[in-house]
């Protein structure tokens, strides 16, 4: 099978679409089928696993660069000899068979963002220009199937564009098990607590995230400080720094509890196991791989109902999920309810069983059925 996956940059750096990429692209490597990535640019290193790379122009100055490259993509493939048997959007763009969706529906995240001035945001060029060329990735014509990453996003996408609920396909990411396990997770903690300077009697709640403001990092800080005494916790933030809410988060914290503000890491799976929970209020988000790898490793998870990763949650046996990232009163009496080591040690020990099923062989039998099921539609249509 020739398939040709689409994005615009591929580097397992940049975060979770990326990561997932490489991900699936290594599994179907490993099935025998032809990878060919199209892309502005990539890390040199992929180029040993015989992958197959196909340049798309950058675009232009004050060019829409979804436009653009879309444009490009149908004009590069139109150059190819033997076309491929399918294209796999992994970002916004079209035609295209398959687009996994795992952005989220910008028509639901836009009120979202813009509570109290969505009406009047939706006019304005950036939004009307995005929520227009996602109307185009939906309309008839330019997508046979959709990949949700999550249930609620499939019902977000039959909301807003009515797309057929039979051309929706749940796919839930791959996550590398080697890496994200339970295994050594009192090494981890030592390690962690050591080398950073952290009382281990303390609570370590960890934030993961590279869009500190949509994942909920102030709701998240203000849940622990209604906590009955936050100066029991210490929140560990990984991610892309936003040094103006940083520096502003700071500030509230005060002396109230500990916070380690880190950067990108190496290894984040040893700081998954090294914390207790995984507290992460995001406003929406289709389903981060950070919640699925922190349950792997071993930790509760504290979410909102606007998380995909929320289905992976057990009311109450290996997580809560609170209605939206306001609930910041229900975020603290969940993380009450952690500090007792029973209770800790119960939610630990169950926080692997849902995620556990999130194999990247299982994500790329799916995705290897679809395309097929794809192909076989195609030769009946000819």
């Amino acid at each position: 099978m020739k398939i040709l996956f689409a994005i615009q940059k591929l580097d397992k750096k940049l975060g979770g679409a990326e990561r997932f990429t490489v991900n699936l692209v290594k599994s179907m490597l490993k099935r025998g089928h032809d990878i060919t990535i199209a892309c502005y640019s990539w890390d040199g290193k992929y180029e040993d696993l015989g992958i197959k790379f196909l340049r798309i122009p950058r675009a232009g100055f004050l060019k829409d660069p979804w436009e653009e490259y879309a444009r490009s993509l149908k004009a590069e493939i139109e150059k190819l000899e033997t076309k491929p048997d399918i294209v796999c959007g992994l970002t916004q763009t079209y035609p295209q068979d398959v687009h996994r969706f795992a952005g989220g529906i910008y028509a639901y995240w836009l009120p979202k963002k813009y509570p109290a001035t969505w009406f009047f945001q939706k006019f304005m060029p950036r939004n009307r220009r995005i929520l227009e060329f996602e109307k185009k990735i939906y309309a008839p014509g330019n997508l046979r199937y959709a990949v949700a990453i999550s249930e609620m996003d499939k019902a977000l996408l039959k909301k807003y564009y009515a797309f057929p609920e039979e051309r929706i396909i749940t796919i839930y990411n791959g996550i590398d098990q080697e890496e994200f396990h339970a295994r050594g997770r009192a090494e981890a903690r030592e390690k962690l607590t050591r080398e950073n300077s952290i009382d281990p009697l303390k609570r370590i709640a960890l934030f993961s995230a590279n869009n500190y403001k949509r994942k909920g990092l102030p709701e998240a800080v203000e849940a622990i400080l209604q906590t009955k005494d936050p100066s029991r916790f210490a929140l560990v933030v990984i991610g892309k720094p936003d040094k103006a809410l940083v520096s502003s988060l700071k500030r509230k914290i005060g002396s109230n509890f500990q916070a380690l503000w880190l950067s990108k890491v190496d290894d984040p799976a040893e700081y998954y196991r090294g914390a207790d929970l995984m507290l992460f209020p995001t406003r929406y988000d289709s389903f981060a791989n950070v919640t699925a790898e922190a349950m792997l490793c071993g930790l509760p998870l504290i979410t909102t109902k606007d998380a995909g990763g929320s289905e992976m949650v057990t009311q109450g046996v290996n997580g809560f999920v609170v209605e939206d990232s306001s609930k910041t009163r229900e975020m603290a009496e969940a993380l009450d309810f952690l500090l007792e080591e029973e209770n800790l040690k119960s939610f630990s020990q169950n926080a692997p069983n849902t995620a556990k099923n999130l194999t990247l062989e299982a994500c790329a039998q799916k995705f290897e059925s679809l395309f097929q099921k794809i192909i076989e539609e195609k030769k009946q249509s000819d």
